[in-house]
């Protein structure tokens, strides 16, 4: 595998192994390289993605699709494929929808994901000469994907400072500030993407 570029496709079923080797038996046909799908306890879940155990140097963001149709798909590929300028450790599209666009009143701030589509880019960035090239190259992909980017973010891909309105509606954001000046006056509590107190 040293030296190879592959892509992987990570999948998550909660229900009956028989289904969800019915709904895998088209990704298998296509005989991976490696199978590794097998059933496991909900605390190994946070060890799916193969994150370091600890905190690397690395650099990232990511944006929210709407819709992923082939032209977006084309543009991926075009700008973060085997011709990119600059290759990233990694270049990830998640697949949303189901639960997770079902808004319901105990959800919190962000009730549900109005987007199809999450994508993440990154790399590790050891070397201070490292992260402007490799921040330049999300930038790149993420204006190519700038037609097909839905107007909200999901705060746990966000690794850029972004306009509060992108990560909350307006209600929501009206109640995290609420929240806030009574919780929190003093603003002791800080985040990478800040919700200012009500004034």
């Amino acid at each position: 595998m040293r030296g190879k570029s592959f892509v992987v496709v990570e999948a998550c079923h909660v229900g009956e192994r028989v289904q969800a080797d019915e709904l895998l038996a088209p990704l298998r046909a296509l005989g991976p390289v490696n199978d590794t799908i097998r059933s496991i306890v909900m605390p190994q879940l946070s060890h799916m993605h193969m994150d370091p155990e600890q905190p690397v140097a690395g650099v990232g963001d990511g944006l929210m699709l709407g819709e992923l149709p082939i032209e977006a798909l084309d543009a991926l590929i075009e700008v973060a494929g085997t011709g990119a300028r600059v290759a990233l450790g990694n270049v990830e599209l998640r697949h949303l929808g189901g639960e997770l666009g079902r808004a319901r009143s105990e959800n919190g701030a962000l009730a549900s994901v109005d987007a199809q589509y999450i994508l993440f880019a990154g790399g590790f960035a050891p070397l201070a000469e490292l992260v402007a090239p490799e921040l330049e190259q999300v930038e790149a992909i993420k204006q190519a994907l700038a037609p097909w980017t839905a107007p909200h973010m999901y705060l746990n891909f966000a690794e850029t400072r972004r306009d509060p309105t992108s990560l909350w509606t307006d209600e929501a954001y009206h109640r995290l500030r609420s929240i806030k000046a009574i919780v929190d006056p003093g603003d002791l509590f800080l985040s990478n993407q800040p919700v200012l107190p009500a004034r």
